[in-house]
């Protein structure tokens, strides 16, 4: 029998449940450890100094890691870095294979990412800056397409990232493994489409996920359904702030709610929403979407990143282009008008859901691990 892997979860970001990375994190470890394996976890608080250097600490903390990793050597068989942290950790583990092996996690591959949104950019989806068109390369993308290449082993969430790893970056594809995320569907009780005209949308309220696309995408929803209702959780921004970036006729349709803490409050918008609407430009593996599945609530969403590794368009979720606006609106209307087809789609996302658990997506890094561990003789 196998024994027991000794792993470590590195992100640096705040230990909160309500951020994706925090609730990744979370329920992986949960996963892990009911697999038998012991986890530990790093954040951000764990590092305090590092993290009071402000936007610094993001330079500094990949040294900061290397050198604790390098003094709890012996505590781990493996470690999982978020991948813009790892480099200097990954280039020491070159140099002396006596150090844990490392596993990059790219929850949506930066370099690839940032490439994405200049391209929206140009289609006045996004808007990133000269300056930052000048800094991310200089002074992030080295690290993190550094730590990518020089890790032992590679996680990712989608079949583009993948492809982008072993084409772009020259990572061989026997070093890249794709993982899935997990949706809970024991925690949620399915709902019915009753006919209502409640829609829902998941995220922080920047262009990535959004921000641009969704304003005039529910202008065109409101011209065909007036009744409407539009429900933005966890924007963390102020609900004026959001708001303003709509027509001012649509606005008493909407309610933002800048924070959702608590599971069971986010589980009470997915039953009382007839649809679910993710606008991203470009995302890994979801997790408000196979929140969404898990709730059979039926979804239109942007056929982006591994949107189209988690659902089949027509059969669990209906997906359109960022830039087919017209087309999204189009797609919500119908279900909104629709409750039969709402109804189907849903209980096939959750059906979809029920194959995508946590356990599974933790058995795939752990055995990413145990290939690597086994290989430097930890395991």
């Amino acid at each position: 029998m196998e024994r027991p892997l000794r792993l470590l979860l590195v992100s640096f970001i705040a230990d909160a449940p309500w951020t994706g990375m925090g609730r990744w994190t979370r329920e992986i470890k949960a996963a892990l450890e009911q697999l038998g394996h012991a986890v530990e976890t790093w954040f951000a608080g764990d590092f305090p100094r590092t993290a009071a250097l402000g936007r610094l600490g993001v330079l500094a903390f990949p040294i900061a890691l290397a050198a604790r990793l390098v003094a709890r050597r012996k505590s781990f068989d493996a470690v999982v870095v978020h991948e813009p942290s790892g480099f200097w950790y990954g280039l020491l583990r070159r140099l002396d294979r006596g150090l844990p092996p490392l596993i990059a996690m790219c929850h949506n591959v930066e370099s690839h990412h940032f490439r994405t949104m200049v391209r929206y950019t140009r289609r006045g989806l996004a808007a990133v800056s000269p300056l930052t068109r000048w800094r991310a390369p200089l002074l992030r993308h080295w690290q993190s397409d550094g730590t990518i290449k020089l890790a032992d082993h590679v996680l990712c969430l989608s079949t583009v990232d993948a492809g982008y790893i072993a084409e772009q970056l020259g990572v061989a594809p026997t070093r890249v493994t794709r993982l899935v995320n997990g949706a809970a569907t024991r925690d949620f009780v399915p709902r019915h489409a009753s006919g209502g005209r409640a829609v829902l949308c998941v995220g922080g309220w920047l262009d990535v996920k959004g921000r641009r696309v969704l304003p005039r995408l529910w202008r065109r929803v409101r011209e065909q359904v007036p009744e409407g209702r539009l429900t933005l959780a966890g924007t963390g921004a102020a609900p004026e702030t959001v708001l303003s970036d709509f027509d001012p006729q649509d606005r008493d349709s909407i309610a933002v709610l800048p924070r959702v803490e608590r599971a069971e409050e986010m589980r009470a918008l997915y039953a009382a929403s007839d649809v679910y609407l993710l606008c991203s430009l470009s995302e890994g593996s979801p997790l408000s979407l196979l929140e969404a599945m898990a709730a059979s609530t039926a979804t239109v969403a942007t056929r982006v990143g591994g949107v189209p590794d988690l659902v089949t368009d027509g059969t669990h979720a209906l997906l359109f282009d960022p830039e087919d606006i017209g087309g999204g609106a189009g797609l919500v209307s119908r279900l909104l008008r629709d409750p039969a087809e709402a109804r189907r789609l849903g209980e096939a996302a959750r059906q979809r859901a029920r194959e995508l658990t946590w356990g599974r997506a933790a058995a795939v890094l752990a055995g990413a691990a145990r290939g690597v561990a086994g290989a430097s003789g930890a395991g």
